[in-house]
């Protein structure tokens, strides 16, 4: 059975809005020089256009804010097994310090495994989001597409 891939351009649009529709994947972080992989839930914030995510200090958030880049992607799959979709997102990231910010994003959040006050909210700026097709059209096949913005 041979897999094939390509890239694709979509709308910022649509990578927003499988963004949004998912609330829990992976980030990306180099810690001491290799790759770590922790799984986060997320907000799509539509107003600047990241992912944000409430961390607890240690690992993680030391991981996310000290390396120039990191890397996020989430993954579905269609309804009645239909084919599967990831979006990865590549980027900067900040720490928001806004108390008005935050409540509003803490507002949006569907899944809390971080909460209250001792929570760090960060931002990843996108410079880079991709997202392999569904495979409803061509059966085992994987396309890998670009998301370009405005």
């Amino acid at each position: 059975m041979t897999v094939q891939t390509w890239l694709i351009d979509i709308s910022p649009e649509e990578c927003a809005d499988l963004l949004s529709a998912s609330t829990l994947g992976r980030l990306g972080v180099i810690i001491d020089g290799r790759p770590e992989i922790f799984p986060v839930d997320h907000v799509y914030d539509r107003e600047s256009g990241s992912v944000v995510f409430p961390t607890r200090a240690g690992t993680k958030l030391h991981g996310t804010l000290d390396w120039p880049w990191v890397a996020y992607e989430v993954d579905g799959v269609e309804p009645d097994d239909a084919g599967g979709w990831s979006v990865a997102v590549v980027g900067a990231a900040a720490e928001i310090t806004d108390p008005d910010e935050i409540a509003r994003l803490a507002r949006e959040r569907h899944v809390l495994w971080v909460a209250g006050e001792t929570a760090h909210w960060i931002r990843i700026v996108p410079s880079k989001m991709t997202r392999p097709t569904d495979q409803r059209r061509r059966p085992l096949t994987v396309a890998s597409s670009r998301c370009h913005s405005k």
